[in-house]
């Protein structure tokens, strides 16, 4: 959408930003250079992570808030997602400009990649950028909420920390639900795996669970308003506040904690064991006579 050199932000500063807006999009700035858009008066920041499986609209939501085709989208099992990536977009309200970075993170049930890996990729998204980050949508399809989810879902927690779903907001794909619809539908029907997760992902304001349905099918622009009423709501309810890259470096520090006494317990097991059993001893059984397989091969003579 083309804006006018009026409002909040100066004439003398409109072609710079628009202009530095465009080249950040295309990610045709490094960091030093993208910092130049802060300079524009009026103009507020913020940041959107984007989490989920493979296959389930992550990078088509990405695509939808952005209004044009920016990420790359899967067309079958493999996930085109392999590195973290982002974009840059300004949305106008009025006399209020704000420029939105959206992020896409790899897959967390990417088959292609150790948990480990993937782990370790998904948390980029952290020097994408350095303020924080306003939000995380939870992609996942409408209908589904299988253990790959569960797991995702837990992955997510466990590498970001259980204050991250304070500002998250699940978003459903291939819904073209109503809100209130899709809140019934948590009420009456939600699987017993999704349900444990609900109760942290509560709104603030009793509107229900932060959750949003969108069509990124619809050509009608829909989808983009709803997912930025569902982001308005939830910087609103936040007050501002974000997560924040100490949360994240904290979360994956305690999990290295968790799976490195993990590991001793298991190795002292094993030491236990062997010390309790000592060398293996067989023993046949009086009258038992051990042949060889039936198609072995004779012995040579």
């Amino acid at each position: 959408q083309a804006l006018e050199p009026s409002g909040p932000i100066p004439r003398r500063a409109w072609p710079q930003m628009d202009l530095l807006a465009l080249l950040a999009a295309d990610g045709l700035l490094n960091e030093d250079a993208a910092s130049c858009l802060e300079e524009a008066e009026g103009v507020e920041r913020r940041s959107v992570v984007l989490v989920g499986v493979t296959g389930d609209g992550k990078s088509s939501t990405g695509n939808t808030l952005c209004g044009s085709n920016v990420f790359k989208v899967s067309s079958g099992f493999k996930s085109e997602t392999q590195e973290v990536a982002h974009a840059d977009y300004k949305r106008s309200e009025g006399d209020r400009i704000t420029l939105w970075r959206v992020i896409d993170t790899v897959g967390l049930h990417d088959t292609d990649l150790t948990q480990k890996e993937v782990l370790d990729r998904f948390s980029v998204f952290a020097d994408k950028n350095r303020d924080g980050i306003d939000c995380f949508l939870f992609v996942l399809r409408w209908g589904r909420f299988k253990p790959e989810h569960d797991a995702a879902m837990a992955a997510f927690i466990s590498n970001c920390g259980e204050v991250a779903l304070q500002h998250t907001v699940l978003v459903f794909t291939h819904c073209s639900a109503s809100p209130e619809e899709v809140q019934q539908q948590f009420a009456e029907s939600a699987p017993a795996t999704l349900r444990a997760w609900l109760p942290h992902l509560q709104d603030g304001s009793g509107a229900g669970i932060r959750a949003v349905g969108v069509d990124n099918d619809s050509p009608s622009g829909a989808a983009c308003e709803r997912l930025h009423q569902a982001l308005e709501r939830l910087c609103i309810a936040n007050a501002g506040e974000r997560y924040s890259n100490e949360a994240l470096v904290e979360a994956r520090r305690r999990q290295a904690a968790v799976e490195e006494a993990e590991r001793s317990a298991f190795q002292a097991a094993v030491s236990e064991w062997r010390r309790g059993t000592g060398p293996v001893v067989i023993e046949r059984e009086a009258g038992v006579i051990t042949r060889p397989p039936m198609n072995a091969e004779a012995p040579a003579t």
